[in-house]
């Protein structure tokens, strides 16, 4: 029976939804629209890209997590001329962290499948590159703590998908060999290619069809899909 390594972000809690509400809030809260920021599609829009760019570079090691924090907030602000108002940066950003981890949308099925696997007898882990302040409250809010044995950040690790220590230290903590796990995620390059090179097996969790042309074990669309897959 294979022990099943979970990512947590956009694979199980439905990060763009919950964090799309945070700064929605964020918006409202501190009235950007009377700074000049534009419709709050515009500014969630500035942010997006911001935060994609900033996290590329803290996987990368090129970023640290204070510096990603506050950056990209800063560097959403920037098409309205706003990026040196630190006080509404900083502002932002503590909403943003004191709002999001509490949200609890998930994806379809999240519950059922995992209940499912349970119920088959997998021992689960969540293998996440995320914050540990930030990750155990999204696990605990969203009513997924309960079928998970541990959570294991890189934070925690100091080593982040697809760092291959990332992926030893998660092997080591839960006793198991690395063709006993499979690894479950929606990012090929963390999740996915960084499991491979480590001898881990591989569901990838692409539910917007991203075409590319990696060898994977699995590739699903719905997380339903995951039971019919044969994970003994």
């Amino acid at each position: 029976m294979k022990v099943l390594f979970w990512d947590l972000d956009h694979t199980l809690w439905d990060f763009q939804t919950n964090s799309r509400e945070a700064l929605s809030e964020g918006y409202e809260e501190f009235n950007l629209a009377s700074y000049g920021v534009g419709e709050v599609d515009e500014y969630i829009e500035s942010y997006e890209k911001a935060n994609t760019w900033c996290w590329k570079e803290y996987r990368e090691g090129r970023m640290e997590k204070e510096e990603l924090r506050g950056r990209r907030f800063k560097m959403a602000m920037e098409p309205w001329g706003l990026s040196d108002d630190l006080d509404l940066g900083e502002k932002l950003g503590q909403h943003y962290i004191e709002t999001s981890p509490y949200k609890t949308n998930l994806f379809e099925g999240s519950i059922e499948v995992l209940t499912e696997l349970q119920n088959r007898g997998h021992r689960m882990v969540i293998l996440t590159n995320g914050f540990d302040e930030v990750q155990y409250i999204k696990v605990e809010k969203s009513g997924l703590s309960e079928f998970f044995e541990f959570v294991i950040t890189s934070d925690s690790m100091g080593y982040k998908k697809p760092h291959p220590k990332a992926f030893g230290l998660a092997l080591e903590k839960a006793g198991v060999q690395a063709q006993d796990v499979v690894m479950i995620g929606d990012n090929l390059e963390a999740d996915i290619l960084g499991a491979k090179a480590v001898g881990i097996g591989q569901i990838f969790f692409n539910p917007h069809n991203v075409p590319h042309g990696e060898e994977v074990d699995y590739e699903v669309e719905k997380l339903s899909e995951i039971l019919d897959i044969a994970l003994h």
